[in-house]
């Protein structure tokens, strides 16, 4: 039999069948195993693939292409139980949520894409069929799509490269030491079985292929629902127009409320050194530079020499962040509309020294870099990115603003952005666009009264006149 719980979080399943574990095997979960931690990262981590997967009740494919892919790991939960002393309502364990970001190859995707199949079936259901019926099929697909993704990932060893101290983790993938094809002997080659084998499916043939690669890996773990939104695809995006009146009333609260229950300690960590140590490329008195984590490509920051980096293949992703310190006793600015003057010394250094600091350790001149800053950020503390040219990840127009830009802007006016209406692009999932949308609505009743009252006082004008 099978028994669905469904909250507005997640969709639980629980299965009662008589079947031995050999059965079971394409969906089991698989054995935690060690994660090789390297010297000088701490030992205390709070989650890592391993012991992510081995909990995994539900595995979702977000999003994929052929380089990456985001996958959601919702951990098993309890049935709801009921407390039969005082007849109390059922509840539901809240299960954890943990993102795993994939660096592929473009054989990997057979393996993690959800069956093609499925959306066709869905949607061929009669239309009078019960909800209920819908559901289990759904759940049926699911704990398929589950075991696949599972079974994928459990032939991989995972190697800790990079921990934030925080919710966020960094892995090397190895695929599991066992025997490989070319030891057999020659006769299996020949055989029915390797014929078999030379006719495998798509997802065979990754699976196969995979005997070979590794990846890198992101962890969040546990994901809060803001991470989770942006990793989902989007809905939709609109245009927003954010003007210093509607920033107050908006936007700076939600900034606030983000301090204050300390969600920006990780980034504390990072900037002070407590954290990532290795991916840190300059350190001075006002702001560092580090490899920022999107640049994936990057060559193992703890077994590759610097000395290799130079010129690496993959400095046509590069990407750097450099990041502003909080001054003694203060926080450092949130956006684009705190600065002021007084960060005008730091800003230049980051515009100057930056690129030459990147030079030096990439080979990479000044003139082939993108210095730009987000609004809206990522996080809500200062920062500014360094990418190559051909590197396009999130330069829109829309978002984007050069950093020699906003030099000269605060040269000319101390409070060019506090008094500046800008307009930029939201997702229509993330919290910021419903405040955002929901105040804008407000704002047009306002005005809809206020034109209304104003063609009555003028009706009543001209009457009197």
């Amino acid at each position: 039999s099978t028994q669905i719980y469904q909250n507005e979080e997640s969709l639980c399943i629980y299965k009662n069948i008589s079947m031995s574990r050999s059965e079971l095997k394409p969906t089991e979960k698989p054995k935690a195993t060690a994660t090789p931690i390297p010297a000088g990262i701490s030992k205390v981590i709070m989650s890592n693939p391993s012991t992510v997967l081995a909990s995994a009740a539900i595995a979702r494919t977000l999003t994929i292409s052929d380089q990456h892919a985001t996958i959601l790991l919702t951990s098993g939960c309890e049935p709801p139980t009921k407390n039969v002393a005082t007849d109390a309502k059922e509840t539901l364990v809240e299960p954890t949520r943990s993102l795993l970001k994939l660096t592929l190859v473009p054989f990997h995707k057979a393996s993690l894409s959800k069956n093609p199949q499925e959306q066709e079936l869905l949607e061929n259901n009669p239309k009078d069929d019960a909800k209920k019926s819908d559901m289990l099929d759904k759940a049926e697909k699911e704990q398929e799509h589950t075991g696949r993704i599972l079974k994928f990932l459990d032939m991989f060893e995972w190697r800790l490269t990079s921990e934030s101290g925080a919710e966020y983790s960094y892995y090397e993938a190895f695929r599991k030491k066992q025997e490989e094809p070319h030891k057999q002997g020659a006769e299996e080659h020949s055989s029915p079985k390797a014929k078999r084998a030379r006719e495998a499916t798509p997802i065979e043939e990754s699976e196969i292929a995979a005997k070979w690669s590794a990846f890198k890996v992101e962890l969040i773990s546990p994901a809060s629902s803001r991470q989770i939104g942006r990793a989902m695809p989007s809905p939709g995006v609109v245009m927003i127009t954010e003007t210093p009146a509607l920033y107050q009333k908006v936007v700076q609260p939600l900034i606030d409320g983000i301090i204050k229950r300390g969600a920006l300690s990780w980034i504390e960590n990072v900037v002070t050194g407590r954290k990532e140590a290795e991916r840190l490329l300059h350190d001075a008195e006002g702001w560092i530079l580090n490899i920022d984590t999107k640049w994936r490509t990057h060559p193992d920051a703890l077994t590759v020499p610097r000395s290799e980096w130079e010129h690496h293949e993959s400095v046509a992703d590069l990407y750097c962040l450099g990041i502003i310190k909080s001054p003694e006793g203060g926080t450092a600015p949130a956006t684009l509309r705190d600065l002021t003057l007084a960060h005008l010394p730091t800003l230049r250094e980051m515009l100057s020294v930056g690129p030459q600091v990147i030079q030096r350790i990439y080979g990479v001149k000044s003139n082939q870099l993108r210095i730009y800053v987000h609004y809206q950020p990522q996080f809500y503390h200062f920062h500014v990115h360094f990418t190559r040219l051909e590197n396009e990840i999130g330069c829109q127009v829309e978002r984007g603003h050069l950093l020699s830009d906003i030099i000269q802007n605060l040269e000319m006016s101390a409070l060019f952005y506090k008094q500046r209406t800008i307009t930029y692009k939201l997702s229509l999932k993330e919290k910021l666009c419903k405040l955002m949308l929901a105040e804008l609505e407000k704002e047009d009743d306002l005005n809809k009264v206020d034109e209304h009252e104003t063609k009555e006082q003028s009706k009543i004008i001209a009457v009197v006149s």
